[in-house]
This record gives C-alpha cells, sequence and structure tokens, in this order.
C-alpha cells in the first residue's frame, strides 16, 4: 500500500481515538499515516519486533501505549517489509475498531507568576467546547494533582522557595475524559530576595473640573511606578470604581452639598498607597424666572370650541398651552382654538411661557364658557350617500335655512366648504370605510356639532368571503404591524377595515386592542377650519386633546421635597399645584407634574378613575388606577406588556399622588431620596 492509499483509507478516521484490541493499547490512526513518512519523524523502523514498532509509531505522536505481557512478538526481518507490517496491522483496526470519548481543547494563554515563596498562581483561558467541564491541576515535579477546579487560575501553595517546578494544566470533559494537558514552568522566589510590600506612588495634580449642582469630573495624573495596576476612586469614604484611566465623572448629587473624593493607586502585588483627597462642593440650583405672556384673552366662543390668543414676551419663542389642567399642545403663534369642548360648559386654560431649555413660567389663566347648542345653526337633514365608486362618495343632503353653507369632514379631517346640497368626496381609497360630518355654519359663522354618516368605498374583493379566515387575519395584522410603526393615519385607516372584517374572537379584539392603542398618535381631527389640527381622543366622556407634533425635549432633573410645591426642574425653580406626600411611609409625587416632562401624555378617565400615559416617542403605555396597587405597562413597539404592584396612586385636593416607584417604570429615571436634607432627587 502506497502511502496516497493509506491516506485515503485511514481519511473517515482522521478525527477519532481508536482502540485496538490487539494487546498493544491505543493507537491514533494518523500516526500509522504519518509513521510512513520517516523523513518527516526521522525514524529507522528496520529490525523492530511489532511490539516496538507499535509503541515507536504511538510515541511518535506524544501518546503511550501499554504493551500486554505475553504478547507475542514477531521481529520484522528483511525479508518481511514495513509496508506488509502496516498493511496486516491496518486489517486489524479495520474489523476492531471503535470510536472512544474525546476529551476537550487544551486551555490557552497559561501564565504562572510566583507571588510567594512557597507560592506560584496559575491562570488560563478555557476552552470553548460544548462538553469542557472543568480543569484539573498537576505539579508534575511533586506529583501532585489537582482536581475539579471551575475557574481559569489556582493558586499552587506548599512549594520549595527558589525552586523550579513543572506543572501541566488538563481539560476534563463530563465523561470524565482528560486532555494530554499544557505544561509550564515557573521558579518559586529566593528567602532571601525581597518580598514587595511597598504600595505603589499617589497620584497628582488632582483637580475637579465641570462642578455643577448635581455633577463633576476629577483628572489627575498617574505615577510612573513600573508595577502599577490601577487607580481606586472613593467618594465620601465609598469606593466608587477602579479604573486605569486618568479621569471619573460623579453624577446624580444633591446641589450645594460638600463631597470628599479620595484617590488611591494599587500595583499588581496588591498593595494600596494612602492616596489623595480633595473637597469638591456643587454649586447652587439656579432660579429662572420665565415672564409671562401679555394681552391674554378669549376671543372667540363655540359651542364646541373657544379660541385664545396672547402676546408672548421677549426672548421667548414657545407657549405650553393647557385646558383644566392638561397639556394639549406647544405653540409659536399668538393664538390656538381649543375644539371639541363640550356645549355649555366652563373651561379653564392655562398659557404658559417656555424657554428653549424647558423652563416653565407659573402661566396665565383665562376662563370661558361654551355657548349652547340652542345658539348655532340647525343641523342638516337627510343625509344619505348618492352614489360611490372605489375611489369616490357623493353624499346630499338638506340644507336648513339659517345655514349659509356646510363643511365637510372626512375621518376628522377638513375636507371642504360648499354651499351646496351635495358632495363628491373624491381620491379615497378602495375597499375602505370612511365616517363622514357635515358641520353646518350660519351667516355669523356659528357651526353646528354636525352631522355624520359612515360608508365604505367600493372593493375589489381583496378582503371577499371568499378567502380563508386565517388569511384575512394575516393580512389584517399585517397592516396593524404597519400602522404601527408608521403611524400614519391612512395606514392606520387600512388596518382598521381590514380588522373590521374579521369574524368575532380573541384574535380580533387583540388587534382592536393594539389598534385603539395607537389611535391618538396616528389619526387626528381639524382644529379649526384654517386646516390648523390636533390629535384628539374622548374616553368615558371625558375628552383629552394632544399634539399631532413630537413632544418636546424631555427634563433630565427633578429635585423635591414632601410637603413642599417649589421644585427645580433641570435645575431651575418652579412652583406646583399640588406639594408631595408621604402617606403611610411611602413617598407619593405629583403623577402629571413629572409625566408630562418626561414626554407621557396623560388622560384621565372619570368614571372608572383609570390614568392612562402615552408616550408617542416609543410606543409606550401606561396604565395605572386610584385605589389599585397593580401597574400595567404595554411596549407596543415591542409587543410587549407585563405589571406589577405599586403602592396604589390617591387624589389629593384633585391631583393625582402615585409611589416614586413608578417614575422609574415609566422611563428607567433613577430616584433618590436623602433622608439628611429630605429632597427626593430624579436624574436620567
Amino acid at each position: 500500500m502506497n502511502k496516497k492509499r493509506l491516506r485515503q483509507w485511514m481519511a473517515p478516521f482522521a478525527t477519532a481515538t481508536l482502540i485496538l484490541n490487539t494487546g498493544y493499547g491505543i493507537l491514533a490512526p494518523d500516526a500509522v499515516a504519518s509513521a510512513l513518512s520517516t523523513e518527516r519523524h526521522n525514524l529507522n523502523l528496520t529490525g523492530l519486533n511489532t511490539a516496538q514498532l507499535h509503541t515507536k509509531l504511538a510515541t511518535t505522536q506524544g501518546r503511550h501505549v501499554p504493551v500486554t505481557s505475553g504478547t507475542k512478538v514477531t521481529t520484522l526481518t528483511k525479508g518481511y517489509s514495513q509496508n506488509t507490517y502496516l498493511n496486516q496491522m491496518l486489517k486489524v483496526m479495520s474489523s476492531q475498531m471503535v470510536t472512544a470519548n474525546i476529551a476537550p481543547a487544551e486551555v490557552s494563554n497559561l501564565t504562572a507568576v510566583p507571588t510567594e515563596t512557597t507560592k506560584v498562581n496559575l491562570s488560563w483561558t478555557n476552552p470553548s467546547d460544548i462538553n469542557f467541564d472543568h480543569i484539573k491541576v498537576v505539579n508534575v515535579t511533586n506529583d501532585v494533582y489537582v482536581d475539579n477546579i471551575r475557574s481559569n487560575s489556582y493558586m499552587m501553595s506548599g512549594l520549595q522557595p527558589n525552586t523550579t517546578y513543572t506543572f501541566r494544566v488538563k481539560t476534563v470533559n463530563k465523561s470524565g475524559d482528560e486532555s494530554l494537558g499544557t505544561t509550564i514552568q515557573a521558579k518559586t522566589a529566593s528567602v532571601d530576595g525581597p518580598v514587595d510590600k511597598t504600595p505603589p506612588g499617589e497620584v497628582s495634580g488632582l483637580t475637579a473640573t465641570n462642578v455643577g449642582y448635581n455633577a463633576f469630573t476629577v483628572n489627575y495624573i498617574l505615577p510612573k511606578d513600573a508595577d502599577l495596576s490601577q487607580a481606586i476612586i472613593y467618594l465620601n469614604g465609598k469606593e466608587v470604581q477602579r479604573t486605569t484611566g486618568t479621569s471619573y465623572s460623579f453624577s446624580g448629587l444633591i446641589a450645594s452639598t460638600n463631597y470628599t473624593v479620595l484617590v488611591k493607586t494599587i500595583d499588581k502585588s496588591g498593595n494600596i498607597s494612602g492616596g489623595i483627597s480633595i473637597p469638591v462642593t456643587t454649586s447652587a440650583l439656579t432660579v429662572d424666572t420665565v415672564p409671562e405672556v401679555t394681552g391674554a384673552s378669549v376671543t372667540s366662543v363655540n359651542n364646541y370650541s373657544v379660541t385664545v390668543s396672547w402676546t408672548r414676551p421677549s426672548g421667548i419663542n414657545t407657549v405650553s398651552l393647557y385646558k383644566d389642567g392638561q397639556l394639549v399642545t406647544d405653540s409659536t403663534g399668538s393664538s390656538y382654538t381649543f375644539n371639541n369642548l363640550s356645549a355649555s360648559q366652563t373651561y379653564t386654560f392655562t398659557i404658559r411661557s417656555k424657554r428653549s431649555t424647558g423652563a416653565l413660567s407659573s402661566g396665565v389663566r383665562l376662563t370661558a364658557t361654551t355657548d349652547s347648542t340652542s345658539s348655532n345653526s340647525s343641523e342638516v337633514s337627510n343625509l344619505e350617500v348618492d352614489s360611490k365608486s372605489d375611489t369616490w362618495i357623493k353624499i346630499t343632503y338638506d340644507m336648513p335655512s339659517k345655514a349659509d353653507k356646510v363643511k365637510i369632514y372626512v375621518d376628522g379631517d377638513y375636507e371642504g366648504t360648499t354651499s351646496s346640497e351635495s358632495y363628491k368626496i373624491t381620491d379615497l381609497r378602495e375597499g375602505r370605510w370612511y365616517e363622514i360630518k357635515v358641520v353646518t355654519v350660519n351667516s355669523n359663522g356659528r357651526e353646528s356639532s354636525g352631522v355624520k354618516i359612515s360608508e365604505r368605498t367600493d372593493s375589489d374583493g381583496y378582503y371577499s368571503s371568499s378567502s380563508s379566515s386565517s388569511s384575512n387575519y394575516e393580512k389584517a395584522r399585517d397592516l396593524m404591524r404597519i400602522a404601527e410603526n408608521s403611524l400614519n393615519a391612512s395606514d392606520w385607516r387600512s388596518a382598521r377595515d381590514a380588522i373590521s372584517d374579521l369574524p368575532s374572537g380573541t384574535r380580533k379584539s387583540d388587534l382592536l386592542d393594539r389598534l385603539e392603542a395607537i389611535r391618538n398618535r396616528a389619526i387626528g381631527t381639524s382644529s379649526s377650519s384654517s386646516g390648523t389640527s390636533s390629535t384628539t381622543t374622548t374616553t368615558s366622556g371625558t375628552t383629552s386633546s394632544y399634539p399631532n407634533n413630537a413632544v418636546s425635549s424631555y427634563s433630565t432633573s427633578f429635585t423635591l421635597t414632601p410637603g413642599a410645591k417649589s421644585a427645580y426642574v433641570d435645575g431651575r425653580a418652579t412652583t406646583m399645584a399640588q406639594a408631595p406626600r408621604i402617606i403611610n411611609g411611602a413617598t407619593m409625587v405629583p403623577l402629571r407634574f413629572i409625566s408630562e416632562r418626561i414626554g407621557y401624555e396623560v388622560n384621565y378617565e372619570k368614571a372608572t378613575k383609570k390614568i392612562i400615559l402615552t408616550r408617542p416617542t416609543d410606543g409606550k403605555q401606561v396604565v395605572l388606577q386610584v385605589k389599585n396597587s397593580t401597574l400595567a405597562v404595554y411596549e407596543l413597539n415591542n409587543s410587549r406588556s407585563y405589571s406589577t404592584n405599586i403602592t396604589a396612586p390617591v387624589i389629593v385636593n384633585g391631583y393625582t399622588l402615585v409611589p416614586l416607584r413608578v417614575i422609574s417604570e415609566l422611563s428607567g429615571y433613577q430616584v433618590n431620596y436623602n433622608t439628611a436634607s429630605k429632597q427626593i432627587t430624579i436624574t436620567k
């Protein structure tokens, strides 16, 4: 058998260990093949008997092959060639071999560091083999075994000073199979040699920079010691960080507070210096008095809307507008119309100047009572669909004698104005339901509440009953996902129509819940005839309006004190309508004051006392209820939800107070209570 043929024959067994039941022990097949290349291993096999040849081949691969006593050995003669012997051996191997368990790969990055005169620390990197279980360390010099090591280091002790030792680190699998091991040598320290007990030098140039009311940074220069390991940073005697860097930044501190920073050094032998310290005092919170708007007045009142106007003070580009204490929107204009109000009801509107930093003024309040419906135009009658196609719907109606014209709204969006008793709505999508509202306008500009009708454009059967229920569900679910991602009103309506076509059941209910969850962020209603729009939703008879534009930048820090209405937001003074309180040992804070400043829109259901907070920027929704200890969180963009127990929210003087824990659940803010100053700090 030539070399090429032998290697081809051995290929299937190249990675297995073969057990030969011939009395000669374990022999790797690659040893047989490679042994033929005598130039490679510099072997001289002539004149060896079979046992000697067997041992010679195995030990060439680093393996010891025991020879059973009493085994018959035949001496190779000049007439008995090596190839003939190997052919016979291969026949035995092919008929009697079995596969054995394979040991894990060896460790890597093996190091040995003498730590004392009698100790050497061994460290290594374990293999990533799935069958790796533990490490076995052998002190080859003293024949000492340490098994079942499951870390990546071991301190070998009990050694002699000034002595060289050889160590072998083996890997062991779950079946107990051991690798050959990786060896390394190390010499213990001499008893005459000095033991390093000297700490490293100290840092120099320790200074504090960027000192603010809740943060600062320290900088320093590390010593030049050759065995330097790290710097250890302490704040008021407490270790906060170990680092090889030359600076460290502290955050989440308290304003106008004295701190002590201590920096020590540590060397590779574990010696620690005494340290260098400096005092640092955080700055005081700055007070920013934001000027109020002037000339605030109610300029128009209708049965469903109120218009207010104002003049912004110098340096103020934005105002925040509130209805009955609830944030509606931010405006850069000088007037705004609050829509979707109820007739014959009194409302309080607040206009607050807002700086670019987010600081707000106390606000100017206005009160207005909407008109009764009797003072407006009468409604249209006989509203009906005259004709339709897949892209348009034509409606007809009878206008009352008091009406001068009508306004047409489609799905809450302003469509157009006409004096005719018919109107054709175009550029619609096929197979979609639309809500059409017709509002009359009299000669004085007074508008009615409007009359509604719903109609669906013709369809090509995309959602026809011929499609399977499962297929329809999958299409509706896909459209729901598109609407969740895009927050586009058109996509929302497409999803709504597809879900409406599904048969009743749990899956349809789940999709409808998701659809409602994004409604306030995906679709809006017109706020005025000029086309200015804001998103609106009505829940349990309580109307709450939200802006279509993205929420303004979040506040990053709050400082509150239980029992005090004064507070600091981003370092600037402000006043809360309701002070935090400690109730039954729990610190309770005003929910709306904080949640609106961290990007949440707040909706309160009077009937159920349920509070729903929605953040448009990340699709997060938080639901809690007065006197209910369950907090529910919905991450709509991730289709994930969870609930947790909290101290039940309470209402104090008309304001909802929640436990501090809710703030962290809302947005991951860090919450701390300083028992000494009795201050609450909330930081991002």
